[in-house]
């Protein structure tokens, strides 16, 4: 009976213990080793599913059975354990895992962060996450010293510029490789989302990139995308964001319609004096009769809109203001992401997916995008491992021409065509002109019938309106891959892996001019379609062995790749289009079909061994043999290799003696690298084009002589450096010292005319580089409630050519010198103008009778005389870098990312078309024109108004201008929700937040956006935007 009672009573009271043991709640916070939160750490119930996530300010909460014990991690760290406790929050402070533990994605796998020999910048997933880029190449701009990154203007979606260590080839890519997931990526870089990316590893030297043989000579970016954690409940993040966006830096000013037809009478008028010889009375009439049929547009009504004395006698009809007319006052920009990630004991998942929507600086300008990826990894059993990364994205881009020179280019048309002339089409009188529905008819500046208001002087027969809103642009991109691996353990120290990646991406290039209006009217519009499809498989076997006995560590890895490329290309054109006809089957007039098929294949052999003595002193050592099928048998094979070594000082007990210094690493590399990248597919052989007639013969035609021998461009990399931490962790930072030359650069030699061809491309030419880097980074202020963090990097690069076809030669604003610059200037130097009769005058030599110069220098009117000179003026920056900085208050967080440029010079040509002084009619025109020579003894810098042929703006020192630059690339401030609030509705995260882009450029030259072509010349390019958005991140 007593133990039927005991029984009863148990079964009674077991309720209320278990009730009392689900109803622990346990919260606290997780930071860093320097106080900072960390943000999407892991906090689990040991033995359970049960886990939760900190939020962007490290806190957490969780609800445990009583007596429970709780793991706290994050990538990167030491993991720690503690007993649930319900009374006092638990604070966790993560400090990171053994140095010789980190783990940093390199060529071919991963290496611990003290044994990497090279030069490798990592950007890992805090730091993405802590930082205000939108994009990755924003990421890499402010985060990694050496990297070069210009953006391509106002038309979002387009793939920047990036140069790792300077230009490292003329003709050949100086691109960098890049490798998402281990395999080589040939879409569009900002085509991945930046919330999809884990991590991104920069390689920069030799001994870093040297795996990578004939595609590794200009660098590497390794892009990781994030994947799920074992045993963690499953984490789904939704993101929202709204912004609005408009010019970053504004253009240049341009003169107002009164102005410019003052402006204009004066230069016919000076004409008149200094070409005609007359009196300055009869100048100034003869400008007035002449100054209508001149501009062949009226709109003042008036037979003399100028009198002869230069005064205005009306008011104009209408004043263009073309900025207004085709560029957008407002840009929206949307975006939308999704992801889920978790993981059981053995198998771990990520799926996510992204939207985004933004318009750009011209009308019908915008980038469409949807993206989503999909990443698997399990372990079948204790010796098999393998995953599969599923990704897909689709985007449509409409860019209406906004560089260059081409008619319809919508930032030529703003700087050529002032507001004199009308939006829409006028009568003689100037009133308006109205279609059968009464409404206004844009004008297009070709209409014979009418003698004044009909024939535009400039850009005849095209309207900058109607070429954005009746014409279409379209960039469809479509692409898909998979990347697949297998890995098995053979050994506890043998591994072997099998990869294999297939990559498609469709390309629809899709142009239409409209049938009615403006360049293709006369041909009843024109429609050109390209379709592209480019096809990767990549399979790469890897065996790796890695073993350890007392204080050595040996590691070394087998590797075969084989990687083949396609291209199926195909074009057609055709003219002959009823109204609103856009596709090629509605031509009536085929004018062009094409396409062609281009394959390349490299086969690789590569091998990589490490050794380490005492986690203290690292040596490694790689070598890779290449063939391709761009070059000919004797020449397709390719020795590429490197060798480095680095010594932790701060291990041996010397540096013990010294209490600042928690970390000294010092660091060398070597090696020699290929490339072979944008050279054409078989540049080795004698290649015919097919499709050209002889008359009634079908024939073919020798497309250049071709150099049989031709081989790989290779380039030696030397790189010494140190990393370091300082002051019990405060201060963290690297310096490093490179050299890069590239020799047997690929180039087209010049041949004598006897030959048939001008000339022949070959391995001649060397290029060098070199330079210092720093990065520097450090903990300001930390305690409980603030904590400001701060980083700075820089670099110092120069570039020099060591060998050249020829002595020199003169290439547009350059001079290609042995001993001097790809980007050294080498144009006229103007030397003012003339007090007396106001032209325009440059610096010439004073020359021998042997025609060499004395060294004396006078100065000319004639442009034909002014000598070129080196004006020790380069486009290329002497520093560029970034500065970065982490705020956290509270739930408050402000993260500023700046970008910064000195010592590079733009010849700014759309300046120097604006000072053009009038010299033909229709042109538009500058306010700094105000400055002009008017009279003998007026002292300045802009010559007299002259309408009549001169050289006054033609290229010279006079629009040659320092580009410094400092920009506020990013800048993010949020504010995250407290846990108490959230519980209510099961959310585990919220947080809003403001994000600008681009929000203030202080430059030293105004009127164009600072980042332009490297060559330092302007194009008629859009500006980025500034972009204000508001965002909301929500964990569930």
């Amino acid at each position: 009976m007593k133990h039927y009672l005991v029984c009863l009573l148990l079964s009674l009271l077991a309720p209320i213990i278990v009730l009392a043991q689900q109803n622990i709640t346990v919260s606290g916070v997780i930071i860093d080793e320097y106080g900072v939160p960390l943000p999407g750490a892991t906090v689990i119930e040991v033995g359970t599913v049960n886990g939760v996530s900190t939020d962007f300010d490290g806190n957490y909460t969780i609800e445990v059975a009583e007596g429970a014990t709780l793991e706290y991690s994050y990538v990167g760290y030491q993991a720690q354990s503690m007993l649930a406790d319900a009374e006092n929050p638990i604070n966790i402070s993560l400090v990171p895992a053994n140095e010789l533990e980190e783990v940093v994605i390199v060529a071919y796998g991963t290496q611990s962060k003290q044994s990497i020999v090279g030069s490798v910048a990592v950007i890992s997933e805090s730091d993405i996450q802590s930082q205000p880029a939108t994009t990755i190449t924003q990421a890499i701009q402010g985060s990694v010293p050496g990297i070069n990154v210009v953006n391509t203007g106002g038309v979002p979606g387009t793939n920047p510029t990036i140069r790792i260590r300077g230009v490292g080839s003329i003709n050949a890519s100086a691109a960098p490789l890049i490798i998402v997931d281990g395999a080589p990526f040939n879409g569009n870089l900002n085509s991945i989302a930046q919330e999809q990316v884990a991590s991104i590893s920069v390689l920069k030297d030799a001994s870093s990139t040297s795996l990578y043989g004939s595609r590794g000579a200009n660098g590497v970016i390794i892009v990781t995308t994030k994947s799920g954690s074992k045993e963690t409940p499953t984490k789904i993040s939704l993101s929202t964001v709204y912004g609005n966006s408009k010019m970053a830096v504004p253009m240049h000013d341009l003169l107002g319609i009164e102005d410019y037809t003052r402006f204009f009478w004066e230069a016919y008028r000076n004409k008149e004096i200094y070409t005609n010889e007359l009196s300055a009375d009869a100048a100034g009439a003869a400008a007035s009769s002449n100054l209508v049929s001149a501009l062949s547009y009226n709109p003042f009504g008036l037979e003399q809109p100028v009198d002869s004395q230069g005064n205005l006698t009306g008011t104009p009809a209408w004043n263009t203001n073309w900025k207004g007319v085709i560029l957008n006052k407002n840009a929206y920009k949307r975006q939308h992401g999704l992801s889920i990630l978790g993981g059981s004991e053995k198998t771990t998942f990520y799926m996510g997916t992204n939207y985004i929507k933004e318009q750009g600086q011209v009308k019908t300008t915008y980038f469409e995008r949807f993206a989503t990826r999909v990443n698997l990894d399990t372990e079948v059993n204790d010796y098999i491992k393998s995953g599969l990364n599923i990704s897909y994205s689709t985007s449509k881009q409409n860019s209406p021409n906004q560089s260059g020179s081409s008619y319809s280019n919508s930032i030529q048309w703003i700087y050529t065509i002032p507001s004199y002339y009308p939006l829409y089409r006028r009568q003689s009188d100037g009133t308006l002109f109205n279609d059968a529905g009464g409404l206004p008819v844009l004008d297009y500046g070709s209409n014979n019938s009418q003698a004044v208001n009909g024939v535009r002087p400039r850009l005849p027969n095209e309207n900058g309106l109607g070429a954005i809103i009746n014409n279409e642009i379209l960039k469809t991109r479509t692409y898909a891959s998979m990347n697949g691996y297998i890995k098995i353990k053979l050994l506890p120290e043998l591994n072997f892996k099998s990869n294999i990646f297939y990559e498609r991406a469709t390309l629809d290039n899709f142009r239409y001019t409209h049938n009615s209006f403006g360049s293709a009217s006369t041909v009843q519009g024109r429609v050109s379609q390209d379709r592209d499809f480019f096809t990767t498989l990549n399979a790469i076997q890897t065996l790796n062995y890695k073993d350890s006995f007392e204080l050595h560590t040996f590691n070394a890895d087998a590797i075969f790749e084989s990687y083949r490329s396609e291209q199926n290309l195909m074009e057609s054109q055709g003219t002959g289009f009823l109204p609103n006809v856009k596709v090629l089957n509605g031509s009536t007039v085929p004018e062009t079909v094409g396409g062609a098929i281009n394959e390349e294949r490299i086969l690789s052999a590569i091998t990589r061994v490490s050794y380490n003595y005492d986690n203290t002193y690292f040596a490694e050592v790689s070598f890779r043999r290449d063939g391709s099928t761009k070059f000919s048998k004797d020449t397709r094979w390719g020795n590429f290799y490197s060798f480095g070594g680095s010594w932790i000082a701060s291990n041996e007990s010397f540096v013990d003696e010294i209490p600042w210094v928690d970390y000294l690493k010092l660091k060398f590399s070597y090696g020699e690298l290929g490339n072979n990248r944008n050279i054409g597919f078989f540049p080795y052989l004698q290649v015919f084009d097919t499709g050209y007639n002889q008359l009634d013969n079908t024939g073919v035609i020798s497309s250049q002589f071709v150099d049989p021998n031709l081989t790989w461009e290779k380039t030696a990399l030397l790189n010494f450096g140190t990393e370091f931490t300082l002051f019990q962790g405060k201060l963290k930072g690297s310096i490093e010292y490179y050299s890069k030359e590239s020799i047997d650069l690929i180039y087209d030699k010049p041949l004598a005319l006897s030959t048939g061809n001008e000339s022949i491309k070959t391995n001649i030419g060397a290029i060098k580089n070199s330079g210092v880097e720093f990065s520097f980074n450090s903990m300001v202020f930390n305690n409980d409630e603030l904590t400001v963090d701060l980083g700075v990097n820089f670099s110092f690069d120069k570039n020099e050519i060591s060998n050249l076809t020829q002595d020199e030669f003169i290439n547009g604003t350059k001079k290609w010198k042995v001993g001097k610059s790809l980007y050294d200037f080498f144009i006229q130097e103007a030397a003012g103008v003339d007090p007396v009769d106001g032209y325009q005058m440059w610096f010439k030599d004073v020359l021998t009778p042997d025609g060499e110069p004395t060294g004396e220098r006078v100065t000319t009117k004639e442009y034909a005389d002014a000598t070129r000179y080196y004006l020790d003026k380069s486009s290329l920056p002497k520093m560029v870098g970034g500065f970065n900085t982490n705020i956290s208050y509270k739930n408050f967080d402000l993260s500023i990312l700046i970008n910064f440029s000195f010592g590079s010079y733009v010849y700014d040509g759309i300046y120097s078309s604006l000072m053009n002084g009038f010299e033909t009619p229709g042109a538009n025109g500058h306010p700094n024109l105000k400055r002009r020579w008017q009279k003998p003894g007026d002292q300045t810098d802009v010559p007299l108004f002259l309408n009549q042929q001169n050289d006054f703006n033609a290229t010279s020192s006079r629009f040659l201008f320092k580009n410094n630059y400092i920009r506020v690339r990013g800048l993010n401030l949020g504010y995250t929700f407290e846990e108490s609030w959230m519980e209510k509705y099961q959310i585990k995260g919220l947080r809003v937040y403001l994000q600008g882009d681009n929000l203030l450029t202080f430059q030293s030259h105004r009127g164009i956006d600072p980042e332009q072509d490297l060559s330092g010349r302007t194009s008629y390019r859009s500006h980025q935007m500034k972009t204000i958005s508001l965002g909301v991140n929500l964990q569930l």
